[in-house]
């Protein structure tokens, strides 16, 4: 089943129906179940993102920048737009009901955390929040490192730093994508990676949580300009590049320190 640039795939699991949602061209979930198999097969009228978006009435929500986009990846992009969760509905549901409720649930939490932001943001507009909301999704899974991944990018772009951030490679790099990123990869300029492009990418790379998006708008108290893994779960938080450098080095020595356990087992 396919609606333009969005997958809508059906499988059983536990027992229940479930719709995994896909925002082309990359490879961002939602789970949707049903206690019995959805009868309605035919999705939304169109075959492209545009057309997508006209039917849930985004298109007036879309920047520019994103509707006139030359670029097929940023093109009429709807990534960012729905709320990642397991939701429950009946079987009569439409496909535009189940979307345009994920829809409203993003939008929701996106306008609440607006409203009260903390000052000082470098976001001029709740879709720039989204976008960044989007990066630190990616960038961790760990919850209370969230606030902190958001000050770091606050400073750095506040202070006209690039962002420098792998994710936004990934992303760029699209179907190119193996698992591995190469020195070709952070050097080449897509329309994404902030290695090479100042300031945010044009939209969202993923779909981000509320906690995510609560974190843009709410970042810790931090003077933190970098952060890296720590290769026991987690980052380390450093405000300088010597200071940043060091954890590297730290990371890299526990990762071989594993390498070699994992060899002499």
């Amino acid at each position: 089943m396919t609606v333009g640039a969005i997958d809508l795939y059906l499988c059983l699991h536990n027992l229940k129906y479930i719709i995994l949602l896909r925002l082309s061209p990359f490879f961002y979930y939602s789970s949707i179940l049903f206690d019995t198999p959805p009868k309605k097969e035919v999705l939304i009228e169109g075959s492209d993102n545009a057309s997508i978006a006209k039917a849930l009435e985004l298109s007036s929500i879309l920047p520019s920048s994103v509707t006139d986009s030359d670029d097929a990846i940023v093109n009429y992009n709807l990534e960012g737009w729905f709320a990642p969760d397991t939701y429950y509905y009946g079987e009569n549901t439409s496909d535009k009901q189940v979307l345009t409720d994920l829809y409203k649930r993003q939008q929701q939490a996106l306008n609440d955390a607006w409203e009260s932001r903390a000052p000082d943001l470098p976001y001029a507009t709740p879709y720039e929040a989204l976008v960044m909301a989007s990066i630190i999704e990616k960038e961790t899974g760990v919850a209370e490192e969230r606030p902190l991944v958001s000050a770091v990018f606050r400073n750095r772009l506040n202070q006209g730093m690039r962002m420098q951030t792998d994710p936004t490679i990934i992303y760029g790099m699209g179907s190119r994508y193996d698992g591995n990123i190469r020195r070709q990869d952070i050097n080449e300029k897509t329309s994404y990676n902030t290695y090479q492009i100042d300031g945010l990418p044009p939209t969202p790379i993923a779909l981000p949580s509320a906690a995510s998006i609560e974190a843009t708008l709410h970042p810790a108290d931090s003077e933190a300009l970098y952060f890296v893994a720590t290769g026991n779960g987690g980052h380390k938080f450093t405000n300088s590049l010597a200071e940043h450098n060091q954890a590297v080095k730290d990371y890299l020595k526990v990762m071989r320190e594993k390498k070699a356990q994992a060899a002499a087992e």
